[in-house]
């Protein structure tokens, strides 16, 4: 088992968009209540990192990877990354 931040309840979150729980905490002594970093601290991932493949709507097969990432999912495989 390991800790990470949880929501029971949420009020005023209708206009933001992203993927609840995998956002890093603004506040930075709670920065690892992330499950990402939860994931990685206890040995369950190699990488903190997540990434998504979407189908489109209406499409079966869109998936996330947890740890890293599938490189037949990226246009022009590994070489279609680009550091931000």
């Amino acid at each position: 088992t390991f800790n990470f931040l949880a929501l029971y309840q949420a009020k005023g979150l209708d206009d933001i968009d992203g993927v609840l729980g995998l956002a890093v905490h603004p506040e930075k002594e709670n920065r690892d209540l992330n499950y990402v970093m939860q994931l990685k601290a206890n040995g369950l991932i190699d990488n903190a990192m997540v990434s998504f493949s979407t189908a489109g709507p209406g499409n079966p097969g869109s998936f996330a990877v947890f740890g890293g990432f599938d490189p037949n999912q990226i246009v022009g495989g590994t070489n279609g990354l680009h550091k931000m």
